[in-house]
């Protein structure tokens, strides 16, 4: 009778330890970048500034027909607090969504892990700080 238990029990620790596993490599860094097949689209309305020089913003990343992209990542939204005078941003958090659409797990980055970065000329990521920026 135990063992009827212990073993269903087993095998959905060992799936959900595997999925966790895969999910702990992936850092918000990494999380922010857009890959082949997925789209990022500025959301204006969560663009906040504080006085002249620092600002936050979202960006959501899904793929371009919908579904979940092949290594597992789901649809997610980026946040970046911007510097708009020396033309930097960073990722402060990513949140990463469900198929159903409901927050599945937040990731938030540590003020001074990751080094603020200039975005280069005519990127995405360049149109993003000089909307933000502009505000």
């Amino acid at each position: 009778m135990r063992y009827r238990f212990a073993v269903p029990l087993i095998v959905a620790a060992a799936a959900i330890g595997g999925t966790a596993t895969a999910q702990q490599t992936l850092d918000p860094e990494t999380l922010a970048k857009v890959r082949e097949g997925e789209v990022a689209e500025l959301d204006t309305p969560s663009i906040t500034k504080y006085g002249e020089i620092q600002g936050r913003f979202d960006v959501k990343i899904k793929r371009q027909d919908g579904a979940g992209s092949p290594d597992g990542t789901t649809p997610r939204t980026v946040r970046f607090m911007a510097n708009c005078r020396e033309g930097t941003m960073v990722v402060a958090a990513v949140g990463l969504f469900d198929p159903s659409g409901q927050l599945a797990k937040t990731m938030v980055s540590p003020p001074g892990a990751i080094d603020p970065a200039k975005p280069e000329k005519g990127t995405q990521e360049a149109k993003w700080l000089q909307t933000v920026c502009m505000f």
